[in-house]
């Protein structure tokens, strides 16, 4: 069955938004593919996110390495450097003084939350060229602080700084606008970033009430595009993965609503699932 709404479902930020995000992506690349070929191709591409809460909030910056090496706890074995051997001697007598005095001990307990976020790739088929990266941000990206917000930041500041173009949709009304200077102040928006325009770039805005524009989607040509409809992929989306059953439209939309968007969701919901305000 259809959403009871014009455009963006507001319950499903607050219920089923990880579920939804994965589906959206593919019913993006879906609709990208056929537009696309033969020249190009539109993959599905994941990065994993773990979050932790350490037991006391701290200021200090998140800094994620590009690579780590882990064991599990340090041994004498594990001494090992690219240094002059008087150095390494040095350091191996240091941990052998330890050695008998040191406690393996617990640093804190940190609760992780791992969650992947996918986006799409569009890429030149014969040479494996990137020409696009389309995401579709998460609450983690949209969260001051957190290891989400400094991966995605980091990843948006090097396609900024290539000849990649960058699409971001944001669907989600909760959490922190990602930095646009001058952006619109509306429930979603999206923002189309053709290389060649930085450091300009068009960001399209809209309401709860509108339906989900059809914004375009630049490709390696200057004056190359194809035509994303969102609404229609959302409908798809909506429809084939049953979210009018499994959305609970009786608790309340989170994030709340203001009181006259209340009364617009409620009198959708009277009418189209004959649900009791």
């Amino acid at each position: 069955m259809p959403s009871p709404f014009p455009g963006m479902d507001p319950f499903i930020e607050g219920q089923r938004w990880e579920a939804f995000h994965a589906m959206f992506i593919v019913g993006i690349q879906e609709t990208l593919m056929p537009q696309l070929v033969p020249r190009y191709i539109a993959t599905i591409e994941e990065r994993l996110i773990v979050e932790y809460e350490p037991e006391a909030e701290t200021s200090e910056r998140v800094i994620v390495p590009d690579v780590s090496i882990v064991e599990e706890f340090p041994s004498l074995s594990s001494v090992v450097t690219v240094a002059a051997p008087a150095v390494v001697a040095e350091v191996v007598q240091v941990v052998a003084q330890i050695a008998e005095k040191a406690k393996e001990v617990k640093i804190a307990e940190l609760p992780e939350y791992e969650h992947r976020e996918r986006f799409i790739e569009i890429r030149v088929r014969e040479t494996g060229e990137l020409v696009t990266v389309i995401e579709l941000l998460s609450p983690s990206n949209k969260q001051r602080g957190n290891i989400g917000w400094h991966l995605y930041l980091r990843k948006r500041r090097e396609i900024f700084y290539s000849k990649v173009h960058l699409v971001e949709l944001d669907l989600l009304r909760s959490g922190e606008r990602l930095p646009i200077v001058e952006a619109p102040k509306t429930d979603y928006s999206a923002l189309i970033s053709r290389w060649e325009w930085r450091p300009k770039a068009v960001c399209v805005g809209w309401e709860l009430k509108d339906v989900l524009p059809t914004i375009p989607i630049p490709l390696k040509g200057r004056d190359e595009w194809v035509k994303l409809d969102l609404q229609a992929v959302f409908n798809t989306v909506y429809e084939r993965g049953g979210y009018r059953y499994l959305l609970d439209y009786r608790r309340p939309v989170e994030p709340p609503l203001k009181d006259e968007e209340r009364s617009w969701v409620e009198e959708l919901l009277a009418k189209a699932l004959q649900v009791t305000p």
